[in-house]
């Protein structure tokens, strides 16, 4: 009777171990999956995050374009501030013309929500000018997409102080400009991208100030401006130079 018991035990230890192992354990499978979705998902927001500041990097080259560009005859700029939002003061010979400014602007690609702020009648040097203000917001730029090896290029390894200097004193001198401060800031590390904010001052032309602007942005190094503001040192004088500050950021592999 107890030999009986027993073979019944064994039996159905037998059973319950076997209904345990029946099929091949999911453990492993299912952690490889999720350790996959979990990677494209880095790669995809880290694809994004370049897309990104590769679509800031001329946004402020373009805006001065634009406002520089629409002016009309014997008009000019004496004082300009962009950091997203642009705001911009003038003088030109009637609100004729400054309303030609603005319908112009209006269409332009860099800007929208351009609202005249102000203008004023002003007598400079016995002639009658209008003294105008404005502001508008720098249009989003759409984004272009791109295989993640195409956007890393973009993102070399950290440049020396040194030869990011010469860089920039170089690009100063193509424009035909003067640098007057060049100041790095401290270094901020991010999940993709470690980030290098330096501020910059440069006295000159208000054209020359545009090309410096466009061509550092189409440095092979990833710069983006994120802040540019310029007055005219006699705002009276169409001609006159501008003094300009820049805070810019370059970006590079962590």
């Amino acid at each position: 009777m107890a030999r009986g018991r027993s073979i019944w035990l064994c039996w159905g230890l037998c059973l319950a171990l076997g209904s345990c192992n029946s099929g091949p354990s999911s453990s492993g499978s299912s952690g490889s999956a999720s350790t996959g979705k979990d990677k494209a998902a880095t790669l995809g927001r880290k694809a994004e995050h370049i897309e990104g500041l590769l679509a800031r990097r001329g946004v402020a080259a373009a805006v001065l374009d634009e406002l520089m560009s629409a002016l009309p005859d014997r008009s000019w700029l004496t004082d300009v501030t962009y950091a997203g939002k642009v705001q911009a003061k003038g003088k030109a010979p009637s609100n004729n013309l400054v309303a030609a400014y603005l319908s112009r602007l209006e269409g332009s690609p860099s800007l929208t929500n351009v609202a005249l702020r102000s203008s004023a009648m002003k007598i400079v040097k016995g002639r009658e000018l209008q003294e105008f203000a404005l502001e508008a917001v720098a249009r989003d730029v759409e984004r272009t997409s791109a295989p993640l090896e195409e956007l890393a290029k973009a993102l070399p390894a950290r440049l020396a102080d040194a030869e990011m200097l010469r860089d920039l004193q170089r690009l100063t001198l193509d424009a035909g400009l003067q640098m007057t401060k060049f100041a790095p800031g401290a270094e901020i590390s991010g999940e993709f991208t470690t980030e290098w904010p330096v501020a910059i001052e440069v006295s000159g032309d208000q054209s020359e100030l545009g090309r410096y602007l466009k061509g550092l942005a189409d440095l092979p190094r990833l710069w983006v401006v994120d802040k540019l503001a310029f007055k005219a040192v006699s705002a009276d004088d169409p001609r006159s130079p501008v003094r300009a500050s820049i805070t810019a950021r370059t970006y590079f592999a962590p």
